[in-house]
């Protein structure tokens, strides 16, 4: 059965106020459904959620601070939650899950981090945020690693044609390596298995 003109404008009217499909329901005695129908038709995004009053008031960045504890050398140990493929430390906030070695890093450098953050200190599970690197850093630090060793190299390819500028990484230990053949290599030992 199609509604009045009225009730339509009115449903219009709360829509534009940003009323949920129960409020809408409550005050025009439609249904849930019906004002979902109409929210849809009138070119309105889903219903807003309500805020939980157990929402937490902290940022991301305060409440991944909560989760760590400091240890003996200056690391912090990670007392959250990890997750089951590969124990990587990880927190709710807000109904979105974050990395904590991804936040920590935002609290010690200022912005978000490129491709994936590691502890770069001896502390294999540390979450300081002094302690954590993002591709580019580790890329910089091992360099410079290297560098002091005497291990880096004036090789402008590797021994398959890949160009150094653009696929050179090193290990902890500042030996180079290029990242194209290992990952070459690491797809054909997936495929073997």
């Amino acid at each position: 059965m199609p509604l009045s003109a009225e009730t339509v404008a009115q449903i219009t009217d709360l829509l534009a106020q940003g009323a949920t499909n129960r409020a809408i329901a409550a005050a025009t005695g439609i249904n849930k459904s019906t004002a979902a129908q109409y929210r849809a038709r009138l070119g309105y995004g889903p219903a807003p959620k309500r805020p939980s009053p157990t929402r937490s008031t902290l940022t991301v960045e305060e409440k991944c601070l909560t989760y760590v504890r400091p240890v003996e050398g200056g690391h912090m140990e990670w007392t959250g939650r990890r997750t089951k493929a590969n124990g990587t430390p990880v927190f709710t906030h807000h109904e979105r899950t974050y990395t904590a070695r991804s936040i920590a890093f935002r609290v010690a450098k200022g912005r978000d981090p490129e491709g994936y953050v590691t502890a770069e200190c001896d502390y294999k599970e540390c979450v300081a945020p002094d302690h954590l690197e993002d591709e580019p850093g580790r890329r910089r630090i091992r360099a410079q690693l290297a560098a002091v060793l005497g291990r880096a190299t004036a090789l402008t390819e590797c021994t398959r044609g890949h160009a150094t500028a653009d696929h050179r990484k090193y290990l902890p230990d500042g030996s180079p390596y290029c990242g194209a053949c290992a990952a070459q290599g690491k797809r054909a030992r997936q495929a073997a298995a």
